[in-house]
């Protein structure tokens, strides 16, 4: 083997090897691909720390998840989780509407929506070894205003251009598939002239 054969056998073992680094022990899905230029830092996003205060007493906002009456097998931890989830995505999609438009915002809020449907995905395959009931209870859970204002900014942002299939690289979650599908690509329609500029809370 030359020795310009071997540097390369290197070089892609350590590409390789720092991609599986990140995927399997870091759970950091977002960067699974090609890289480019629509997605900044995660470290570096400012949505996170404008969106604390909407974190301080998610239970207390009703149209956040609340648990179904009657009899059910959702864990309190998984409800916990999904709920401050819930309202930590719906203020970086619907709060603060613009902040996808920030390369380093983009690339956070990409990686918790993967986050967020994963979480959504787990639930209900525990609940599908209970039958259908179950399977209903978490669909409702997953189901409050804040949910469903979710999925409409998602879409919104799919339809102007903020939020693209390659952002999501080959981690696209199967619920955003049919989003993709349906909407037409086209230009990304975030101004560069006018920065995301956070929304006080």
């Amino acid at each position: 083997m030359s020795f310009v054969s071997r540097a390369l056998f290197v070089g892609i073992g350590i590409i390789a090897g720092a991609v599986a680094l990140d995927y399997f022990v870091f759970g950091n899905t977002v960067h699974i691909g090609l890289a480019q230029a629509r997605l900044g830092s995660e470290s570096e996003a400012k949505v996170r720390p404008a969106c604390f205060p909407a974190l301080v007493s998610p239970k207390k906002d009703r149209d956040n998840p609340t648990l179904p009456y009657g009899q059910h097998r959702i864990a309190w931890q998984d409800h916990d989780r999904m709920v401050d989830m819930t309202a930590a995505l719906h203020c970086y999609l619907v709060t603060q509407k613009d902040a996808v438009c920030d390369p380093d915002n983009r690339a956070y809020v990409v990686d918790y929506i993967e986050r967020y449907f994963q979480k959504m995905d787990a639930m209900l395959e525990t609940a599908r070894r209970y039958g259908d009931d179950e399977v209903r209870n978490v669909r409702d859970l997953w189901d409050s205003a804040n949910n469903r204002a979710i999925m409409a900014a998602i879409e919104t942002h799919i339809r102007l251009g903020r939020l693209k299939r390659s952002d999501f690289g080959w981690s696209l979650p199967a619920a955003l598939k049919p989003l993709f599908d349906r909407s037409v690509a086209g230009p990304d329609y975030c101004n560069p002239d006018h920065p995301w500029v956070a929304v006080k809370m």
